[in-house]
């Protein structure tokens, strides 16, 4: 009888053993999803609305703060002062210092930021009660971009507010966020060119998952947006528009480059050893005209770069000697010759398309009826000037608005961007 008992005794713990295990398997290959959250930094000003989304994130162990999730960003840069007020505290917690003052980038939007490179564990968040529940975090330091410098040529006021922010405890960018937190599959490299700060999420532990991340924003009224990291077998065969992500390479800028002795790819990921892609993550085909069939004298245009960003409230298409936008498209053209700048007339029908790489698949065949409401029907074309940020042209930024019609799959491990409709 001992010894059956013994046995029985023996078989159960082995089912228990058997079963923990099976569970922390599952739990090691569950993706990390992070809600975001959607922020008109307009409201209560007067102005239309614009929106940006926010990342609840931990430096070091130190507490979350809210930074801009930005999908057009090279690396991650967060707002730092070695004395913020008593009522503040400092956020940033355990870090080591790289290279000082070794960073710089600038954007569109006139944002100029120095920064020191530096590796800290960083920790993505929810809101939990009156406080945060912690989601993931990376298994070992990470290079962030610690700013110590800001600046805006074009609005001084804008520096004096970021350096009043820190000063009183506030958040400095767009009176939100702490930073840019920012997901664009390419580095900005150091002065040196011997390291670089890239995007955190192709660096958090992806166990038994394909290495990427899905963002899902949905329709502006009802959006409750969510970044999940780690894409799961089932949820890949969901994406059934996919399209191949671009290469880029160091000359290049983060612009669509075919990497080669001249222009020599970026390093990959430091942790996880991924490949770089370019900023313009696809190709698509453009094409706009009035009405609901063509009378020949639309516009269409093949293989224009895409980038896909969510820190874009404007979608904007930045034009070149090769694709640019007739004037009798645009509502108040400015300018004296091709390309003219504006908005897109109402009612102008806009068509991005491409052919998926998935066999059976949908192909990509989106269409908008352009309008005046940023983030939703708002189209700009526009020219780039020698403003200090990047140079390239000739491309399409969709802005946030696509992230509205659907989800967007960064397949960082494959090279692959998929798309899967939201319903509306």
């Amino acid at each position: 009888m001992a010894d059956n008992a013994n046995s029985k005794n023996l078989c159960s713990l082995l089912i228990v053993s058997a079963g923990l295990l099976a569970a922390q398997v599952a739990q090691a290959d569950a993706p990390c999803v992070v809600p975001l959250k959607l922020i008109d930094i307009n409201a209560g000003s007067g102005k239309p609305p614009e929106y940006k989304l926010g990342i609840h994130v931990g430096l070091g162990g130190g507490a979350p703060q809210l930074y801009e999730f930005d999908t057009g960003g090279p690396g991650f840069w967060a707002a730092y002062t070695p004395t913020p007020p008593k009522n503040k505290e400092q956020w940033w917690g355990n870090y080591e210092t790289v290279q000082t003052d070794a960073l710089s980038i600038a954007y569109t939007s006139g944002n100029e930021y120095t920064a020191n490179l530096v590796d800290t564990v960083v920790a993505l968040y929810r809101p939990q009660g009156s406080g945060f529940a912690k989601q993931c975090e990376s298994a070992a330091p990470v290079g962030v971009a610690q700013i110590t410098a800001f600046a805006d040529k074009k609005k001084p006021k804008k520096v004096k507010a970021w350096y009043k922010a820190l000063a009183t405890g506030k958040p400095p960018l767009f009176g939100h966020f702490y930073g840019d937190f920012g997901a664009a599959l390419f580095p900005i490299m150091t002065a040196d060119k011997s390291a670089g700060v890239y995007s955190v999420l192709p660096q958090l532990p992806q166990t038994g998952l394909t290495n990427g991340f899905i963002v899902h924003v949905g329709p502006l009224g009802k959006s409750k947006p969510t970044l999940t990291i780690g894409i799961a077998d089932e949820e890949l065969a969901t994406f059934t528009t996919q399209l191949p992500m671009n290469p880029t390479c160091v000359d290049a800028g983060g612009a669509p480059e075919a990497p080669s002795s001249a222009c020599p790819p970026y390093p990959n990921f430091p942790v996880g050893d991924m490949p770089t892609w370019s900023e313009q993550i696809t190709y698509a085909n453009l094409s706009w005209e009035y009405g609901k069939s063509s009378d020949g004298n639309g516009q269409a245009f093949s293989n224009v770069g895409l980038t896909l960003d969510t820190g874009a409230p404007a979608t904007t298409i930045w034009q070149n000697d090769d694709l640019y936008v007739d004037s009798r498209f645009l509502r108040n053209p400015e300018g004296s010759t091709v390309p003219y700048t504006g908005d897109f007339k109402p009612k102008v029908r806009l068509t991005i398309s491409a052919a998926t790489m998935v066999p059976g698949g949908h192909d990509l065949d989106f269409y908008l009826l352009t309008g005046q409401k940023a983030t939703v029907n708002q189209v700009s074309a526009s020219v780039r000037g020698n403003d200090g940020g990047p140079t390239w042209s000739g491309y399409m930024n969709t802005g946030l608005m696509l992230y509205t019609y659907y989800d967007v799959m960064f397949d960082v491990e494959h090279g692959v961007v998929g798309f899967r409709p939201v319903k509306r």
